[in-house]
């Protein structure tokens, strides 16, 4: 840690874009650089080069495509295309083509993935897709993804001989009652001494960042202990550095839980920041870093190590204590700090509640060690660390390496920019130990308050949600993050083996906002998937999440649905008033998803488990897609329907065992521009259904009149509801044959923790699955 605290970090500023890694000064050193990218003259013939595929015009030469590319550092690389079969291209590049690319240093090698451009693309995806937006994001990681120079410090080299020493590894074999049941009995600790490559790390790290950048390489088969695993507490990353595990080679990250191994760095719990064990492995305000390899990376979390805070079980405290008065840190007192916006220097958790001489601070574009205000109380931490944490970064890249046995999530930017995770091996499964189902918190993928994101050709099985899309929690969020957004995730297998929770969800900590993220060609399953998406939020948060794409995608098996819209999950630690927000989830786009024809029996595509009628989710549109289930897409909607804007175009649903066919389209049913607010005076005034209108009415007492667009719906025969703000239960309507409802007397009232400007008076109609649902904001004599 005192390496990365002296050092200028050459960070890229959050707030702009980027630029590539320049050639290293010292010419001497070649490039390992294998990124393409477009040069200026690329138009007309490469329309884009993104992080593994290059979109190019039909009948493109391979001379003339192969002339308008270069190496994204300015290194000389040679490149070559060949076919599917692996021989080399003359003539024009067709789909499926390979550009095959090596780097200046001669044997590194990357390769890239042919697309022929489609010109009709935008007028058949339509609004189902964002073609411009996606290619932007491709183009920019792809241009922001590391390059190293050819400088490689081998961490068992003499160089370093004199920092690998031995330690004693603490960690936990049982309880003392010998049954995990006995929730009480305390853990039986065991010892033993290994020799400890922290320090050897460390000093590689800082080797190759000061020489200009390299790799630090952790060779397989070069261990001084026995098991041939290399022993080490949290490894932190500078600037311009790879850490390449080698295929072959295991780091073990040690079980003893102080910070000696793992020392207080800036971190983040479930969408709060604060002071506590550093992640395994950690950046802060780094550019131009990863972690690559085919290695295996072993976090040793099991049943009794690191696993027991999470209950607090074999006496043991736990995180998920909600006193805000304990003598610990848990989620009462981590999220009142985060309620009370305390400065996030104050919040300070340690191994034993002592105060750190020092913690490391963000300062431009350094990172300052500082002494910690000195009124500061810590505390005990029981805030697992996150496997991988890139923190306030930009330019990561993190490839090809294993992982397994993870304390807590597992790749986990923050604050960060360009980012690149491809082809790891994720497998993280905690429903084989006691009380299976409770233990997760084992998040695959968790990028927060990050912009430029590219997830590809990555395998993950986990028991909580394989990817997380986050942006802090409430205060945390609104106040200090940015949202996540600009996000791909594609090419990839995720699985989920009992933990009961999504592939990809975004939230809950969501408060900073989710836009723009793009789900393509991936497969989902598992005995223990609860559904492909599931999109969380809640009163108290704040936030958005907007802008989700999914298209081309099977899901194998789900125990609940294929997307979940939660617009009141439920709140770890509540605090009295805080829901004083509208949960928004709006336009989410579902285009040739399909299940297996041995999908989960009696599943159906939507679960409404919860929505604010006067946040309705809005815009949702599903086509061009087939579901195997015995089930009907009604059944999604049967407790809840407060959904705006809800499109379905040529969906089928298969019963597999009678093969029953049923075709779903749908649009929206709608009001005609008649509502109006009658008071008992007889005054009637016009509402204005539009997110910047609001409508003062008189008097805090009037019904509500309005009509049906039946020549759009003749034989209109279903459900009018109307909701006032915050009351679940619904004004009683009567509903005419012609189309036109009334309610009887409804009032408002401005005398509401929540009320700050306006009422919501929320119209749900509803037929079948065609519904709709149209809020009108009022003030009450406002002019």
């Amino acid at each position: 840690m005192k390496a990365l605290l002296s050092l200028t970090v050459a960070a890229v500023a959050l707030s702009g874009m980027a630029v590539p890694a320049t050639r290293p000064a010292s010419h001497e050193v070649r490039s390992t650089g294998t990124v393409v990218v477009a040069t200026s003259r690329a138009a007309p013939v490469v329309e884009n080069v993104g992080t593994s595929t290059i979109t190019v015009r039909a009948h493109s030469a391979v001379s003339q495509v192969v002339a308008r590319l270069g190496a994204s550092d300015g290194s000389r690389q040679r490149r070559s295309v060949v076919d599917e079969n692996g021989h080399r291209r003359r003539g024009e590049v067709e789909a499926g083509d390979r550009l095959l690319v090596t780097a200046e240093d001669g044997h590194s090698t990357g390769a890239y993935t042919f697309a022929i451009a489609d010109p009709g693309a935008a007028r058949h995806d339509g609004a189902y897709w964002n073609a411009a937006r996606y290619a932007e994001i491709d183009r920019t990681v792809n241009a922001h993804t590391p390059v190293f120079p050819d400088r490689r410090c081998d961490i068992t080299s003499r160089r370093y001989a004199h920092l690998v020493r031995q330690v004693t590894e603490t960690y936990f074999v049982g309880n003392e009652a010998g049954d995990p049941a006995v929730k009480d009995s305390p853990l039986v600790a065991a010892s033993h001494r290994v020799w400890y490559y922290t320090d050897a790390i460390a000093a590689a790290v800082a080797d190759c960042h000061r020489a200009g950048g390299g790799i630090v390489v952790v060779p397989a088969n070069r261990s001084r202990n026995a098991d041939g695993a290399y022993y080490s507490g949290a490894i932190t990353l500078l600037s311009n550095v790879n850490l390449r595990v080698e295929t072959g080679a295991v780091v073990k990250f040690v079980r003893t839980k102080t910070n000696e191994f793992y020392p207080v760095v800036l971190t983040s719990y479930e969408g709060t920041d604060l002071y506590s064990f550093s992640p395994f492995i950690y950046a802060l305000n780094q550019t131009n870093i990863a972690v690559t390899g085919g290695g295996l990376l072993d976090g040793q979390e099991d049943m009794w190590n690191w696993r027991p805070w999470k209950k607090g079980y074999w006496g043991q405290p736990s995180v998920e204590d909600k006193n805000l008065d304990a003598p610990y840190g848990d989620n009462g007192i981590l999220n009142a700090m985060n309620f009370a916006d305390v400065p996030v220097q104050r919040r300070i958790f340690s191994d034993d509640g002592h105060l750190p001489a020092t913690i490391p601070v963000i300062d431009g574009n350094t990172v300052r060690d500082v002494p910690p205000p000195a009124d500061v109380t810590p505390l005990p931490s029981t805030f697992r660390p996150a496997f991988i944490e890139p923190y306030h970064s930009s330019n990561v890249l993190i490839e090809g390496v294993r992982i397994r046995h993870t304390p807590f999530w597992i790749v986990h930017p923050v604050s960060s920019r360009h980012v690149l995770v491809r082809d790891l091996d994720i497998y993280s499964d905690k429903t084989k130990d006691f009380e299976a189902s409770g233990w997760n918190n084992d998040d695959g993928l968790d990028p927060e308050s990050s912009r430029y994101v590219v997830l590809e050709r990555n395998r993950v099985t986990v028991s909580d949600d394989g990817v997380a899309v986050k942006s802090g929690r409430n205060v945390n969020g609104r106040l200090h993050r940015a949202p996540s957004e600009d996000i791909i995730i594609r090419d990839s297998v995720f699985g989920n083996d009992g933990g009961g929770s999504a592939a990809i969800s975004t939230g809950s900590e969501m408060s900073g906002g989710v836009r723009n993220l793009f789900v393509e060609r991936d497969e989902f399953g598992g005995p223990g998937l609860a559904m492909l998406l599931k999109i969380k939020t809640n009163a108290n948060r704040g936030g958005y999440v907007e802008n989700v794409y999914v298209r081309h995608s099977l899901l194998r098996s789900a125990t609940v649905s294929m997307v979940q819209f939660d617009g009141n999950y439920p709140e770890t630690v509540p605090f009295p008033n805080a829901d004083v927000f509208n949960p928004v989830i709006r336009d989410i786009y579902l285009d040739d998803v399909d299940t297996a024809p041995d999908m989960t029996p009696g599943r159906t595509t939507f679960r409404m488990s919860s929505a604010a009628s006067r946040s309705p989710v809005e815009n949702v549109y599903y086509r061009d897609s087939r579901f195997y289930t015995d089930s009907t897409l009604e059944s999604g909607f049967s407790g809840n329907r407060n959904i705006r804007n809800f499109v379905v175009e040529n969906v089928t649903y298969l019963d597999p065992v009678t093969g029953r066919r049923t075709v779903y389209h749908t649009t929206p049913l709608n009001l005609l521009d008649r509502t109006v607010a009658v008071t008992a005076a007889g005054a009637s005034v016009p509402l204005t259904a539009a997110a910047d209108v609001v409508t003062a009415v008189p008097t805090r007492t009037f019904s509500l009149h309005g009509k049906v667009d039946v020549a759009a719906y003749p034989g209109f025969a279903g459900t009018v509801r109307v909701f006032v703000d915050r009351d679940p239960n619904p004004v009683p309507a009567t509903l005419a044959a012609d189309g036109t409802f009334q309610t009887g007397q409804l009032t408002v009232d401005d005398n509401q923790y929540w009320y700050v400007d306006r009422h919501y008076v929320a119209v749900n109609l509803y037929d079948g699955i065609n519904m709709n649902t149209v809020v009108y904001q009022i003030a009450v004599g406002r002019s």
